[in-house]
């Protein structure tokens, strides 16, 4: 409804960019020891539903999953995704994820799973739509999530949750994190599915220290002073790592182990103390200050720093430093490691804390000009630049609402002081619409009150909207929750304020239609849905657009013109594809208006799925009056395909909805209607052989009714001539004459 150089694809504005660097497995430096009792561990994770690496910082995790990976690649598939921070939104989340299993499983439909990734609810159809296009593939691959304790809780991981869960067996998903996560653990162990590596696992045996210290380092220890050095930091591999380090440069090894502590605390010490110190200030002074970013590259650091040659001192440090680690083959983007980098912060907030702000607010003019936006605005919060930070936003929300990142936009309105919030009507406009596209309907109201309530004189034009009364009025026409008349009060103000040039003009009326065919006023509706249907195009607004032809596709229906009502859902179904939303629960009376429409052509069978997922769909947009409408399209469906006992059910539901309605329009009475039609009572008495049909029964409730036969055609979307054929087999097989006679035949209610 709202339209306003590393390796990485570029998707439609405001859809996330996949940073194809995180789909990476980290180098693998030439002195990583070959641990091949942990691969062996991980591959008898095959068949299993999760396998799950578990430890602190430094014991080697990332390490020993890409060397695993790397050997594993040579017998089947790896998908590998590093994960950080901005992957706590669901969509950025599986459009990476997508990409990587595209990758490593070329059957799947790519295409087709990244765009519901950004369209439609990830855990009701992308999800299942992704786990049985694997099944088809019949993959076999492994799927390792690295980092995976930088989700919290919420949509992002449930949906991993629900993944690991459905996954086919096939598919091999691999967990690398720094707790436990809020997985159901237990149940999995107790049906024999999870396989665990933890700290004491990846501790170094004397054979493996041995092999790296003295096999990959040359350093030549005596085999006892290996063991004692085991002993001593208890196999922690950055602890023995960093002794390496040490001793490299020691004329008295023995005494060196017996010296070294391999604590937590000695090892950060260590860090600073000894491995930073043997950098020259220049090189340690470049290191702290580029620890502001989470990924590096030349270009970005020489921006940061204000220097040149960048790029060729990133490669001399990954050369000789572990610490640095490559994320691509070209080793032009880099990370330090976790431990490392804290480090460096540390040193950084200790010795110039003035700095700071500085390195982030050039940060976010890099990432502004050649990064994505998500780091632009991070390093702007960062820089405590309140105002970039808002005008970042201000650009950048209408996008990402519309690809279904609503999630990212609350975090970043999170991030604001509350001061800082309330001084700019644009970020309290912006939560607002975020609430209502989110279906929260408290927090929407409440936002709504606060910008009323901040008052102030009104300034003219805001986030392109004639001016804030005008963006307020919009909304409430837009995101009405069960009050036909309030959509159509706030829609004639809008539609008084924003003129047909207004962007906004096709969402205007486009609600106003919606409201009028609520009340049954199917003139004025299709006026407004057709002009939604004529100016939406031309800035963008294809989701109003979308619903407005299935609109229009349903008023047809009830008008009995069936070659039109079909002809109005297949357009509006095409268009919902063309546009990856076929399955966004925005528009989920596009699969309603064609569920009718195809009814209306006796393809029942067709039919009926596509009821069903309407009514899903508006059911998880949450708007009261679009739940209803579906579930009187539905519940007589169901009551033709036989299951009169879930029909009830059906309707007994949108009762319940209704009841939450202050203005429902003509809705309870569509409702009324739909259910005397399919009253549940006995079949008729009819000659043996001769039992009525499903929607034979429905026409015969219907005749019990007041309406003409053209007026049933309109209830139930068929033509006049199906119905009076209908009327005539009923009369035959009753053996009656007459309407009155036939009623007579129904069983009391």
């Amino acid at each position: 409804m709202l339209e306003a150089d590393e390796q990485q694809h570029s998707p439609p504005t405001g859809a996330p960019t996949v940073l194809l660097t995180k789909l990476h497995p980290p180098f693998v430096p030439a002195q990583t020891v070959t641990r091949q009792r942990l691969y062996q561990r991980l591959c008898d994770g095959h068949g299993l539903r999760l396998s799950l690496v578990t430890c602190p910082a430094g014991f080697g995790k990332s390490t020993l999953l890409a060397a695993w990976a790397q050997d594993e690649a040579q017998r089947r598939p790896v998908a590998w995704m590093s994960l950080d921070e901005g992957d706590d939104d669901a969509v950025v989340l599986w459009s990476h994820l997508i990409e990587a299993l595209g990758r490593a499983c070329p059957a799947i439909d790519h295409e087709t799973l990244a765009g519901l990734a950004t369209s439609a609810p990830i855990l009701e159809v992308m999800l299942p739509r992704a786990v049985n296009e694997l099944v088809a593939a019949q993959a076999q691959l492994v799927l390792v999530l690295d980092d995976f304790h930088r989700l919290n809780a919420g949509p992002a991981r449930d949906s991993v949750v629900w993944f690991v869960e459905h996954a086919p067996a096939s598919v091999q998903v691999v967990l690398a994190t720094r707790t436990d996560p809020a997985l159901p653990l237990s149940a999995l162990r107790a049906r024999g599915h999870l396989l665990e590596l933890r700290a004491d696992d990846l501790r170094f045996t004397p054979e493996e220290a041995y092999e790296f210290l003295n096999g990959r380092l040359d350093l030549e220890l005596a085999r006892g002073d290996v063991d004692l050095l085991v002993a001593r930091t208890e196999g922690w591999p950055a602890a023995i790592y960093l002794a390496a380090l040490s001793l490299s440069a020691s004329h008295d090894k023995h005494a060196l182990v017996r010296q070294f502590d391999g604590t937590s605390r000695h090892v950060v010490d260590f860090l600073s103390e000894e491995v930073l110190a043997g950098y020259g200030p220049e090189i340690r002074g470049f290191m702290r200050r580029i620890s502001v970013l989470d990924r590096l590259s030349g270009p970005l650091c020489d921006v940061v720093l204000e220097r040149q040659g960048s790029a060729d001192t990133l490669n001399s440090l990954a050369a000789s430093n572990l610490f640095l680690v490559p994320l691509d083959d070209r080793h032009e983007w880099f990370r330090f490691h976790q431990l490392f980098r804290e480090i460096l912060l540390l040193e950084l907030r200790r010795d110039e804390p003035g700095l700071i702000c500085d390195l982030h607010r050039r940060a976010q003019t890099w990432h502004a000009e050649f990064g994505t936006v998500e780091e632009s605005v991070h390093h702007a919060f960062e820089a405590r630049a309140w105002h970039d930070a808002a005008q970042l936003v201000a650009q950048a929300w209408v996008g990402h609402v519309n690809a279904g990142r609503t999630s990212t936009v609350l975090d970043w309105l999170r991030r604001f002081p509350e001061e800082a919030l309330l001084a700019d009507r644009r970020l309290l406009l912006i939560r607002a619409w975020v609430s209502a596209f989110r279906g929260t309907e408290h927090d929407t109201r409440a936002a709504i009150r606060q910008i009323q309530q901040a008052g102030g004189a009104d300034e003219g034009p805001v986030e392109g909207f004639a001016s804030l009364e005008s963006s307020l009025a919009v909304l409430q026409a837009s995101f009405v929750w069960g009050d036909v008349s309030a959509i159509i009060e706030h829609g004639t103000r809008a539609a008084e304020l924003e003129g047909l040039d207004s962007p906004w003009r096709p969402v205007v009326s486009w609600a106003l239609g919606w409201g009028h065919y609520c009340r049954g006023e199917l003139d004025q509706a299709e006026r407004w849905l057709t002009e939604t249907r004529t100016l939406g195009p031309h800035v963008d607004q294809w989701i109003v657009v979308i619903g407005a032809v299935a609109e229009l596709s349903m008023i047809a229906g009830r008008r009995g013109l069936r070659s039109l009502q079909l002809r109005l859902a297949t357009e509006a179904a095409g268009l919902a594809r063309e546009h990856g939303l076929f399955d966004a629960r925005e528009v989920g009376e596009v699969r309603t208006a064609l569920g009718l429409a195809l009814s209306a052509h006796g393809r029942d069978e067709e039919a009926l799925p596509e009821l069903e997922q309407g009514v899903l769909l508006r059911r998880l947009w949450g708007q009261q009056l679009e739940i209803v409408d579906g579930l009187i399209a539905l519940a007589p469906a169901v009551a033709i395909a036989g299951d009169r006992g879930r029909a009830a059910d059906l309707f007994d539901e949108a009762d319940e909805v209704l009841s939450r309605c202050a203005d429902a329009g003509e809705l309870p009475a569509r409702l009324a209607a739909a259910r005397r039609a399919t009253a549940v009572g006995g079949q008729p008495a009819t000659a043996p052989g001769t039992e009525l049909t499903e929607r034979e029964l429905v026409v015969l409730r219907y005749l019990r009714s007041t309406l003409s036969e053209r007026e049933i055609a309109q209830q139930l979307s068929l033509s006049v001539n199906t119905v009076h054929s209908h009327v005539k087999s009923i009369y035959r097989k009753l053996g009656v004459g007459s309407r009155a006679e036939a009623v007579a035949h129904l069983s009391p209610r």
